[in-house]
């Protein structure tokens, strides 16, 4: 007796995040305003803003990262976080802008349906 199976849906097999890191502006092109001797910079995500003091570069792109939560039930859904540098004048220059995409990978689910003599 030979087995029949029917695809009938699909089951998810590995879900990752991916990050990507754009640098669209440049310190050396705005007048930063200084704290305790270090640049102010604001990073604005979908969880909220916070503000630091640092002039690590490693820091921004790990609060960036925190500061994403991508929502969705589709094979890749995407969150975006905006770093900024706070000038002088009171004005936010955007610096760079980090993109979570969380991805699913998929595979067929076969369901026993009967059997062929």
């Amino acid at each position: 007796m030979e087995e029949i199976s029917v695809k009938t849906h699909l089951i998810i097999t590995d879900i990752h995040d991916e990050y990507h890191m754009n640098w669209c502006g440049k310190i050396a092109d705005a007048n930063p305003l200084i704290k305790n001797g270090l640049p102010v910079f604001a990073v604005i995500g979908s969880k909220g803003r916070v503000e630091l003091n640092t002039i690590d570069i490693n820091q921004l792109e790990k609060t960036a990262k925190m500061l994403t939560r991508p929502k969705g039930r589709s094979a890749v859904s995407a969150d975006t976080s905006h770093i900024y540098i706070k000038e002088v004048d009171g004005n936010e220059k955007l610096l760079g802008v980090l993109t979570h995409k969380n991805v699913k990978s998929f595979a067929p689910m076969h369901d026993k349906v009967g059997y062929i003599k």
